[in-house]
């Protein structure tokens, strides 16, 4: 059996990081080192001119040239900075001619530079080979590089040449720390979702996900016919153009076959918002992009695991197959024609524009200081601070004592969240505290809330509900996740059993957020695994905030949630939206209308307390008609609430 082992790199740093994790996994011993005893094997590198020199001076491939032929083909003339995807199909399709009229005798196969094989794939891949099959596609699962990296580099042996890490424990390391795109793209649990659904993913229970893949690898293809001119990008037309009879096969256990795809955890982060989505929104947007080979491949159930099957797997296929059922049924009719696809029009217009008019971006230029500015000095001048004017305190009568008691009233009246009345902008907000309180009096329970110093639901909350109060202090408006530190130091949990709580619920504010996985992992000390952890997630003075909490929120997912979170059912209930948040400007400008009293502002403040009137009844006709909490999350959300729980979760979103 005639095989080409086909990469495409180019670039020094990526040549090293390539020779660093991903090569030595090539080269475990049930992948390159079989496939070299088996066939016959040559790796075919496609790099950029001097990329060759640089190879061979890495000492691992002395160990790849001692396998097998290596040789290298340059693409320099297919390279086009910020136009990936162009370049690698370029660089795929002049690796297959290159074999000329032997193309159909040859079993090519394909592997980018951001895949590591776990030990034993290629094998499995052989095996699929022997048994006739002209195409094999294999599905990849995308991890966060840089936290998986480090990890992948611990695993090496062999001075640093070889990763054999089995199966199972790189599918458990991909688990650990998951692409927050493959969260959003889970459907069986609504705090995040993706805007982009090429592949679709289930939570079975802590070992197991499941996967439909409608964009999946071309792992390994003997063409039927020579290869022709390209007509569109390589996961969407090598297959069609090379192997017309359409047959194809897919690895669909990772215990076969495991392919880590190692991505910048900020890759397509854009895609992503708070909520859940539903299958009416998946069908449009696969309407859009999807070819027939694309919604075939789809139809294929693919296991991502670290230990057995669980009992439960064959029911939750059942639901998903009745999930992919209904969004296959929605998908718009014909699918595309890969020909000519639009996104590989428009790919290749970027492409040559690239290419041709110029590979690097133009910066703007600096701004240069002032010519009379002296060396050193700022180019602003320094202020003087404001001089304060000293006044003598006189004592008068207030007229407006009666007004400011009455404001004074009003505010003592309005009370904290989750107590406040109707027509207050925070109503919406309370009722998903309110609902939780209200779920947990049904039954008799032990209730813990973790909170901050400053919340007020350490005071408010337990009027509702016995609970026990457990307060931490963190830093505001951090970047980086602070140390959570107990102010209750005498409350260590250490005289009180690890079953103490049925339920935890946490309070975390918006600068406090990227904090929440140390509070998670506290919690959990004080929880058995029957508990349910809920966080009530707060953006506070929204208003003022230009930017959007239901995409910002969503950006920190894999950092705030448990790296074990496929174990978990997770259910999110929003509030927020653009009426209320167009409400709550309104009213936060009439606030200067009325205060401070005098005689000459006497009417700005009947007319901005007769406004106000207006204001706070058009805010409680909205709460109202909003009051019912939705997994589905409004733009401008101005809280959260999130649980956490050890039930398996349904295949069917919100249902």
């Amino acid at each position: 059996m005639k095989v080409k082992f086909l990469t495409a790199i180019w670039g020094a740093r990526y040549i090293d990081e390539f020779a660093r994790i991903s090569l030595p996994s090539y080269l475990a011993p049930g992948n390159l080192p079989f496939v070299a005893a088996e066939t016959d094997l040559e790796v075919v590198i496609l790099t950029s001119a001097g990329g060759d020199a640089h190879f061979n001076a890495l000492p691992i491939m002395a160990r790849l040239k001692s396998l097998c032929s290596v040789r290298f083909i340059f693409i320099d003339d297919l390279i086009a900075t910020g136009n990936y995807g162009v370049t690698l199909t370029l660089a795929y399709a002049r690796g297959i001619m290159d074999s000329g009229t032997d193309q159909t005798n040859t079993h090519f196969v394909f592997m980018n530079s951001d895949f590591v094989l776990a030990d034993g794939s290629l094998r499995t891949l052989i095996a699929k080979l022997r048994q006739g099959h002209p195409c094999v596609m294999a599905p990849s699962l995308r991890a966060s590089a840089e936290t998986t990296m480090p990890a992948l580099g611990e695993a090496l042996t062999d001075r640093g040449q070889v990763l054999a890490m089995p199966p199972r424990a790189m599918v458990q390391l991909a688990f650990d720390n998951l692409h927050p795109t493959v969260i959003g793209k889970t459907v069986t649990q609504e705090f995040v979702s993706c805007s982009t659904h090429n592949q679709i993913y289930w939570q079975v229970d802590d070992s197991t996900l499941l996967a439909r893949h409608y964009l999946i690898f071309m792992l390994a293809i003997r063409p039927e016919v020579p290869m022709g001119p390209v007509n569109s990008y390589c996961d969407y037309g090598f297959v069609p153009e090379l192997v017309p009879s359409g047959a194809f096969s897919i690895i669909d256990d990772s215990d076969e076959f495991f392919m880590l795809e190692l991505q910048p955890a900020s890759q397509e982060r854009q895609f992503l918002r708070c909520g859940r989505t539903d299958v009416a929104e998946i069908s449009a947007e696969l309407s859009q992009w999807t070819t027939k080979e694309h919604r075939k491949f789809a139809e294929a159930d693919i296991v991502f695991r670290t230990g057995e099957c669980p009992p439960q797997l064959p029911a939750l296929q059942a639901q998903a197959r009745s999930f992919m059922q209904e969004l296959q049924s929605n998908l718009e009719t014909p699918a595309k024609d890969h020909v000519d696809h639009y996104y590989w029009v428009s790919g290749v217009q970027a492409w040559i524009l690239l290419k041709f008019r110029g590979e690097t971006p133009i910066l703007p230029p600096e701004i240069a200081p002032a010519d009379n500015q002296a060396a050193g000095e700022s180019a602003i001048p320094p202020q003087e601070p404001p001089q304060r004017v000293q006044t003598s305190p006189r004592r008068r009568r207030d007229p407006f004592r009666w007004y400011s008691s009455l404001i004074g009233g009003v505010k003592r009246s309005i009370g904290v969240i989750p107590d406040v009345p109707v027509w207050h902008h925070l109503w919406l907000d309370s009722r998903l505290l309110l609902d939780w309180v209200k779920s947990r009096s049904a039954a008799p329970s032990r209730l813990l809330l973790l909170c901050d110093e400053f919340s007020p639901l350490s005071a408010s909350l337990p009027k509702h509900l016995p609970m026990e109060v457990l307060r931490f202090s963190a830093p505001l408006g951090s970047r980086t996740p602070p140390i959570v530190q107990l102010l209750d130091p005498e409350f260590d949990g250490s005289s009180l059993a690890a079953d103490t709580y049925d339920h935890i619920l946490i309070h975390i504010r918006r600068a406090e957020v990227l904090s929440l996985r140390k509070v998670l992992a506290l919690a959990e000390r004080h929880a058995h695994p029957q508990s349910t952890i809920s966080v009530f997630i707060e953006h506070r003075d929204a208003e003022l905030d230009g930017s959007n909490f239901s995409f910002e929120l969503a950006q920190y997912a894999d950092i705030i949630l448990p790296s074990d979170w496929i174990g978990y059912r997770l259910e999110a209930l929003f509030a927020g939206g653009k009426w209320k948040r167009r409400l709550r400007i309104l009213e936060r400008k009439l606030y200067p209308q009325l205060w401070p009293p005098a005689l000459r502002r006497l009417p700005n403040i009947v007319l901005g307390a007769s406004l106000w009137v207006i204001i706070a009844a058009l805010t409680a006709l909205h709460n109202l008609t909003a009051r019912k909490a939705s997994s589905f999350c409004p733009d401008y959300c101005t809280s959260v609430l999130l649980s956490l729980s050890r039930d398996r979760p349904s295949a069917e979103p919100g249902r």
